[in-house]
């Protein structure tokens, strides 16, 4: 369990509606439900759902942040709207949050104290991206479900989303940009993961982006190196695990 998710879960419980958990905390979620280990994963992304965005959620996000007193709140500049909360004093609450939002200061709230500039040097997540799109920022909001009160999204909804990071976050680097290597590969090893707990028969149609990218991760797998048994595998081989991820995404043929 990701620490401070019961408290998370108890702050904004009512408020399901207004934000989705992505990435490394709705992996957990969905791993932890088959019986199955994800990795260590220390912050909680947000994605956050304009649309029904209101004062009422910004307010209660900030109550939220004063309580823990999160030593370090940032924000992204320029086109990405990405905030960075961590190092809380309180050591109940989630240790870092990432928020995503396709609208300029979606968090604006009086009072909210300084937002300091990610540094240029550090990593702005590359999911932020990912919702500045319309079909990715459709295709989120289609997968959400409740999960014993918290607002998460399916995995087979997080793969295409991971598949996405992985191709962005390789052709940052491929440009000459300083990435992590390990970060690119996180990505990548994450997608064989959820797979896991993709039920067999899973049928479901990616359109725009969305669909091109995936195709497009599934082709440059075929020269990938997996390790699928170091994932918990116990039988299957790459190439036929990556025909049913063409199957269950509508993508074979």
């Amino acid at each position: 369990m990701v620490r401070g998710l019961d408290k998370f879960k108890d702050y904004f419980r009512g408020y399901e509606n207004n934000y989705v958990l992505i990435g490394g905390t709705a992996s957990t979620l969905a791993m932890e439900q088959a019986g199955l280990q994800f990795r260590a994963t220390v912050d909680l992304d947000i994605g956050l759902c304009v649309e029904a965005l209101n004062a009422d959620f910004v307010r209660r996000f900030w109550e939220f942040v004063r309580a823990g007193n999160y030593q370090n709140r940032q924000k992204s500049t320029g086109e990405r709207q990405f905030y960075r909360f961590y190092r809380p004093e309180d050591q109940s609450f989630p240790e870092m949050l990432e928020l995503f939002s396709r609208v300029p200061d979606a968090m604006a709230f009086e009072g909210e104290g300084h937002l300091t500039p990610i540094p240029m040097n550090e990593e702005v997540s590359s999911l932020s991206a990912i919702l500045l799109d319309d079909s990715y920022y459709a295709f989120l909001h289609a997968g959400k479900k409740d999960l014993d009160g918290l607002s998460v999204l399916n995995p087979e909804y997080i793969i295409p989303l991971k598949a996405r990071a992985w191709l962005d976050l390789a052709a940052r680097r491929a440009e000459g940009e300083q990435i992590d290597s390990r970060h690119i590969k996180k990505h990548k090893l994450d997608v064989f993961r959820l797979y896991q707990v993709i039920p067999a028969d899973t049928r479901m149609e990616l359109s725009g982006a969305v669909g091109t990218d995936m195709t497009t991760f599934l082709t440059e797998m075929e020269s990938e190196t997996v390790d699928l048994r170091q994932l918990g595998y116990r039988r299957g081989t790459l190439p036929e695990v990556l025909g049913d991820l063409r199957n269950i995404y509508g993508l074979a043929g």
